[in-house]
Order: structure tokens, then C-alpha cells, then sequence
């Protein structure tokens, strides 16, 4: 019953363009991006223990990535776009030698000077137009129309992608290896899980998703510069989101981004307050929910089962 459900939100979802305006359009297109970001980000943090602070560089790779494939190999933009995300998950796979070496706040770190490593190099890159940035060439390839429509649809369908094959993955044999892993390494090796193996495939993983998210998000934008592709607010967005929500569950995404959302369109009249709001929240969560809102609803519902058994 709950998979029929859900697939009929999905398909109510898909047919959002018909009727909606284009306000309402960019809208939900962000919270998709959003929630996509928040699964792929939750995936080796929540359930694998690997927090990294770096991932906006993925988000920036992958928009520069459609740009310069769209452009230089004359592919039109939507093939680019999976493409965008082979770029980063290759990129992810180059730096674990090194990265797999650290640990903890250590691996966190890491990831951010990775991630301004890449900016840096692009904002020196005339090829990808320097600091000015550079115009998606490829928006020629479909009517104009269209394009607010297909970004949405893309935003879907990446954010339904990471969300099913997360819900996969954590259901395995190699989810259980994944938590036992994040719990406790020694034990884990010790019942023959392979700790470089698991922990790479969540991360590119992770890093394909996000790279998709990322050139979604400037495939809609039609240009893209260094500052804003590479903008360490992604990870601050992705990581409260995550946070309030609950880290390590895959409703933690879907109910931090709503929470997210309801304050910042509740308080666009007073400017950046919401920002403070989010802050207050993400420490009161940190205090008295560590589990983040769906460990509240895990509690609720607990709670109901207990009276029901009662009566």
C-alpha cells in the first residue's frame, strides 16, 4: 500500500509542469536539488561515518562539467548532464587514495581543501572562462519552453534515483556491512567486512548523485561562475538539512528540507533571519533530538503502538 502511495506522489510530481506557474516551478525544482543533495550527502555520512565539509565541490564540478562536455564535444545538454556525474564520480575515485587516510574531522577537512582546490583551478582555467565563468552553449539544443520543464523533470528523477537506490543499498547485506563499519571498524573487520571497499562505493556514489544534482541545478541556470558553483553554502544547506531531519535515515532528507523550506519562504519578509532560525533549530535538534524530526516521529509512533498494546 505505502509503495503504491508513493508512487502515485511521484507521478502527481511528474506532472507538476502542467500546472503550475514558473514561480512554483523553480520552487519545488530547488527542493528536489535540495533533497537529492541531502540523500547523496546522508549516504557516507549518515549511514558510513564519512562527514566531509568538501562535497560543494562536487555540486561545482558537475555544472562545469555540462558546460564544457555540452560545448566542446557538441553532445546535446541531457545526455551531458549523467555524464556531468561520471566526471565527479571519477574525480572521487582519483582522491580516495589519499583521502582514505584520514579519519573523522581530519577526512572532513580534507574534502574542503579538495573542494577549493578544484575552485581555485577553475577560476585560473581561461578554458572554463576564469573567474567571469561561462554561458551554457548547449541551451540551444532545446526550445525554450521546455527548459524550466526538463530541469524539473531531471531534478525528479535524481532526487527519486538516489532515494530508491539508497533505500536499496541500506537494505542489503552491504548496508548492514556499512552501519556495522560506521559503529565500529575494528569489530567490523572482524566479521570480514572490507572497509576501503564499502566506504568507496558510497562515495562515488555519493559523488555521481551530487554531480548530477549540481549541473541540474546550472543546466537550469544557464551560466555558471566559480563563486557560485563552488559556494561552501551548499554544504551548510546540505549538512542542517540532513542534521534536523535525521542523519543515517532516508526520511532525515525529505523532512529537514521541508523544515528548511517552511522557514525560509515563512520568513523571506525579514531577510537572512531564517538563517538564524535554521541555526537555532540545528542546535536545539543537536540538544534535545539527536536523531533529528523523523526520530520524533519514530517516537510518536512508539508511543501509539504502546497505548494500542494496552488497550
Amino acid at each position: 500500500m505505502m509503495r503504491v502511495l508513493l508512487l502515485a506522489v511521484v507521478v502527481l510530481l511528474a506532472a507538476l509542469p502542467f500546472i503550475a506557474d514558473r514561480g512554483t516551478m523553480f520552487l519545488a525544482m530547488e527542493i528536489l536539488v535540495i533533497v537529492a543533495l541531502s540523500q547523496a550527502w546522508n549516504l557516507p555520512a549518515g549511514y558510513g561515518g564519512l562527514l566531509s565539509l568538501g562535497h560543494h565541490g562536487f555540486v561545482g564540478l558537475g555544472g562545469y562539467a555540462l558546460y564544457a562536455i555540452s560545448r566542446d564535444l557538441g553532445m546535446h545538454v541531457l545526455a551531458a548532464i549523467p555524464l556531468s556525474g561520471v566526471v565527479t564520480g571519477l574525480l572521487a575515485l582519483a582522491i580516495t587514495p589519499v583521502l582514505f587516510r584520514l579519519r573523522a574531522v581530519y577526512f572532513a577537512v580534507g574534502m574542503w581543501v579538495v573542494a577549493e582546490i578544484i575552485r581555485i583551478l577553475v577560476m585560473r582555467s581561461d578554458w572554463l572562462g576564469g573567474a567571469s565563468g561561462m554561458p551554457l552553449s548547449g541551451a540551444r539544443d532545446i526550445p525554450r519552453a521546455w527548459m524550466l520543464p526538463c530541469a524539473y523533470w531531471l531534478a525528479l528523477a535524481n532526487a527519486v534515483g538516489i532515494t530508491v537506490l539508497v533505500w536499496g543499498l541500506i537494505g542489503s547485506t552491504f548496508g548492514l556491512r556499512l552501519k556495522a563499519l560506521r559503529d565500529n571498524e575494528v569489530a567490523a573487520r572482524s566479521i570480514g567486512v572490507t572497509p576501503h571497499k564499502v566506504r568507496l562505493i558510497v562515495f562515488v556514489v555519493s559523488a555521481v548523485f551530487t554531480g548530477i544534482a549540481g549541473a541540474v541545478t546550472y543546466f537550469s541556470a544557464l551560466f555558471i561562475t566559480p563563486l557560485g558553483a563552488f559556494d561552501i553554502g551548499w554544504v551548510v544547506t546540505i549538512v542542517f538539512v540532513t542534521v534536523i531531519g535525521g542523519m543515517g535515515r532516508l526520511s532525515g532528507p525529505f523532512l529537514g528540507a521541508a523544515f528548511y523550506f517552511l522557514l525560509r519562504e515563512g520568513l523571506a519578509d525579514y531577510g537572512n533571519w531564517y538563517l538564524i532560525a535554521l541555526g537555532s533549530a540545528a542546535v536545539g535538534v543537536m540538544f534535545f533530538l539527536p536523531g533529528g524530526v523523523a526520530s520524533l516521529l519514530d517516537h510518536i509512533s512508539f508511543s501509539k503502538n504502546q497505548k494500542k498494546e494496552q488497550l
